[in-house]
């Protein structure tokens, strides 16, 4: 078996350790001698590279097509390790075992998530090679204005409650791995040793410190500042495991999921489990509602949303035979999703870069994983300053601020 090596590859990719993996993936699919291309998917300021390769068998129609994300040729392989052996663990150890979960089930109603098809932790070879979902007709989302339809919302919601689910299955059918990969998945992007080494401390306290700047309420702005001190602390505290918990994807926002539209059906499909953790269901959905919706929409919609979603696990979860009463009662989500409603203001205050760059960019170049480039600049301002004072609005008239003053009293 032996590659011709493209001369025109980004130099990011012209490496040992980068083509020996490629001709790993060849080895996997049964292609001999071959030929390929690559294409470099993302900019400066992500974690990790990303390319798209096209392996073409010689002399025959024979292609695949697969994406490499890697911390080879970066800047940050050091800080950010941790993280690429979390995804790595999390495809390896979570979603294989739940995609092998739903072959009970037709394929027609299983959730889809990406094949892993190569991996390794080794220091200085860290990388993930997944199948190309883009060939089989799924794409970002492509939004004809700033704001998600309720009809999208609902399908993500839909979607993520099966998701969840599959944590009650696989806990159902061993619950002794279930148990012991649990403990594995605490959260670590609020751990305090992974915020010194990633540096990612000062990345919240900058943006919490910027999303202050443009608060116009300066009694409010002054007790938000008191509590700066506690911020990590206070995060930490809301993605601990609760009462219930399940794998929670951890970074759940629209550019980490891909759609593939049909005149019968939307399917989705999940992408970027750097941050997987074992917490409570209302992470997951309170951090994309605040990230990716206003305080309008929440307010007309997140009642019926959290009917969709429930309704989704019901269903999701009697074709596996379970009763989703006897393991999380609808009123018991609800209080969860009230409880994490704090959460959800201060991802807002830490997060307002993504915000910002969600709000400016939606019709241009998506980006599907944490960047950290440069805050947002001033072009921008006024779209930060909108939505920070929209959160802060909602968060002072439904208790939420409130709430968080008197938590972090008592820290």
């Amino acid at each position: 078996m032996s590659l011709d090596v493209n001369v025109s590859e980004p130099d990011e990719f012209n490496c040992v350790e980068l083509h020996s993996a490629i001709e790993n993936v060849a080895k996997i699919r049964d292609i001999q001698e071959f030929s390929y291309h690559v294409d470099y998917l993302n900019g400066n300021g992500y974690i990790a590279n990303i390319f798209r390769v096209i392996l073409i068998e010689n002399g025959s129609d024979k292609r695949i097509s697969v994406i490499v994300k890697t911390l080879i040729n970066t800047a940050r392989k050091e800080l950010f390790s941790e993280l690429h052996c979390r995804e790595v663990k999390a495809y390896t150890q979570i979603i294989d075992k739940f995609l092998s979960i739903q072959n009970d089930i037709k394929e027609s109603r299983r959730v889809v998530l990406p094949t892993c098809i190569y991996s390794s932790i080794e220091k200085g070879n860290e990388l993930l090679i997944f199948e190309d979902l883009l060939v089989n007709g799924f794409t970002v989302n492509i939004a004809t204005d700033n704001k998600l339809s309720f009809r999208c919302v609902g399908n993500i919601f839909s979607e993520l409650a099966k998701f969840h689910g599959l944590s009650f299955v696989f806990k159902k059918k061993n619950t002794e791995l279930y148990d012991k990969l649990a403990e594995d998945f605490n959260d670590l992007v609020f751990q305090y040793s992974f915020l010194n080494k990633s540096q990612l401390k000062y990345y919240f306290f900058d943006s919490f410190e910027m999303s202050l700047n443009v608060i116009e309420n300066r009694d409010i702005k002054n007790k938000l500042e008191n509590i700066k001190p506690k911020l990590l602390r206070l995060l930490e505290s809301y993605v601990k495991p609760k009462q219930i918990n399940v794998f929670c994807h951890g970074d759940f926002w629209i550019n980490n999921i891909l759609f593939k539209e049909s005149d019968s059906e939307t399917k989705l499909c999940f992408l970027d489990f750097q941050t997987l953790r074992y917490a409570n269901p209302a992470t997951d959905i309170i951090y994309f509602l605040y990230i990716c919706t206003d305080s309008e929409f929440r307010s007309l919609h997140i009642d019926e949303l959290i009917n969709i979603y429930y309704e989704s696990l019901k269903g999701f979860l009697n074709r596996f035979e379970i009763d989703v009463n006897s393991l999380y009662t609808e009123n018991k989500l609800r209080d969860d999703i009230e409880e994490h409603k704090v959460f959800g203001f201060l991802i807002t205050l830490i997060e307002i870069k993504i915000i910002a760059n969600h709000l400016d960019e939606l019709n241009s170049n998506h980006k599907s994983e944490m960047d950290l480039t440069n805050l947002p600049d001033i072009e921008k301002e006024s779209l930060v300053k909108a939505r920070i004072n929209d959160v802060l609005t909602e968060s002072s008239e439904n208790g939420v601020l409130e709430k968080l003053l008197n938590t972090a009293a008592t820290m």
